[in-house]
């Protein structure tokens, strides 16, 4: 296999990828919807702030 044709293939579910590969049929909505459904929810390790925080943040 070509290192071009193995760099797409890993990139295949790539959020940047992943509508243009199912407007081209190379993905299908069920493939797409299993991968997504399999990646971790992390949730629980997001930090969330506020808008005023990241103000303060950039003064």
């Amino acid at each position: 296999m070509s290192l071009l044709h193995e760099a797409i293939q890993d990139k295949k579910f790539d959020v940047r990828m992943l509508e243009r590969n199912l407007v081209r049929n190379v993905v299908t909505d069920k493939e797409a919807k299993t991968f997504l459904d399999s990646l971790p929810d992390d949730a629980e390790n997001a930090a969330y702030i506020t808008l005023d925080e990241l103000n303060e943040q950039g003064t």
